[in-house]
């Protein structure tokens, strides 16, 4: 008689995939707004548009994912903030067209599924999806053995914003003469970890531990609330740009149209000492540090000159830090002095 060669025995195990999702119901379900329709159940996602205080609507998305952080976060067992990494990844750039978000999925790969391993990622994104005020609407999860060694596993996501026409921030609204704030990071976010895990690389695994651990696995910063805040002084913010893959010099320069430039003081704001131990150890000197690290600035604005001092007045409000980092400058390219 001919062994029977189940899915289960060929490595994709279908009960604790259920087992899954049942876990993570709960997580997702709070995360729902009126604006969500049908069941967890559904083969896709249902989202009712509110659009009656939006004239001239415009759908925005985004994709992401975490990177090499993952590779780290398995290695030394800290997992459970890679959720709000993965939801941080998408929101921050999304934001930076002034849209709202409405909705996010994630998706989540893994050689061996391990549901209470595994749920603590996505407990982690609905954290994420309700700190951004959107709903974590739908997602997959593959088990896929022999794509992944023994406990790896790798993340996406996908957000979709709306945000009305004459409200989009685009590069074509700066100009010379605006000012550039600086906010501050929680870290290296979710860039540059392929060069830590090569710089603290051990045997088995990377030698990172203590303080400097805990703070390139702090979890990377969601701007939604505070960036939404400083849009409500319509016409006062002219840029936004999410300091993500390629640093501050390769992503300030996006938020500005071709024809101008920008000058950047590095000495207005610290910039932190992990990412000083970061430089110390890969003897990399400030502009290639920069063109891989967000180094302190997660998030930089341009504001028009006459409107700075009410911006810094609701920075202050809100208590939240702020650095003027530069201006925007008729003279093209980039300058950091």
């Amino acid at each position: 008689m001919k062994k029977k060669i189940t899915y289960a025995k060929s490595g994709v195990n279908i009960d604790e995939g259920n087992i899954f999702v049942k876990k993570i119901q709960p997580f997702v379900k709070r995360t729902l707004s009126k604006n969500t329709i049908g069941n967890t159940t559904s083969f896709a996602a249902l989202y009712s548009l509110d659009l009656k205080n939006i004239k001239n609507p415009v759908l925005v998305s985004c994709t992401d994912g975490v990177g090499t952080k993952v590779q780290l976060g398995v290695e030394t067992n800290k997992i459970e903030g890679l959720g709000i990494d993965l939801v941080a990844m998408c929101i921050n750039d999304l934001i930076c067209t002034g849209a709202k978000p409405l909705f996010f999925l994630d998706y989540l790969a893994t050689s061996k599924l391990n549901s209470d391993y595994h749920s603590k990622v996505i407990k982690a994104i609905a954290k994420g999806c309700i700190d951004s005020n959107c709903s974590l609407v739908g997602g997959e999860t593959a088990e896929m053995p022999g794509m992944y060694k023994p406990s790896e596993f790798d993340l996406a996501g996908f957000s979709v914003g709306v945000v009305d026409r004459i409200k989009i921030i685009s590069p074509e609204k700066v100009r010379a003469g605006d000012i550039l704030i600086g906010i501050p990071s929680s870290g290296p976010h979710s860039n540059g970890y392929s060069l830590i895990r090569k710089l603290y690389s051990g045997k088995n695994k990377p030698k990172i531990k203590g303080k400097f651990l805990n703070a390139v696995m702090k979890p990377t910063r969601l701007y939604t609330n505070l960036i939404h805040k400083l849009l409500l002084q319509q016409g006062s913010i002219t840029g936004i740009a999410n300091i993500t893959g390629g640093g501050i010099i390769e992503n300030i320069p996006r938020m500005i149209p071709s024809n101008l430039g920008i000058r950047i003081d590095k000495s207005s704001w610290p910039i932190g000492p992990v990412f000083e131990d970061i430089m110390t150890k890969s003897s990399l000197d400030y502009s290639e540090m920069a063109r891989v690290f967000n180094m302190g600035i997660g998030m930089v604005i341009s504001v028009k000159k006459t409107k700075i001092d009410l911006i810094q007045r609701i920075f202050n409000k809100l208590n939240e830090k702020f650095y003027i980092i530069g201006e925007v400058e008729s003279k093209k390219g980039l300058e950091i002095i």
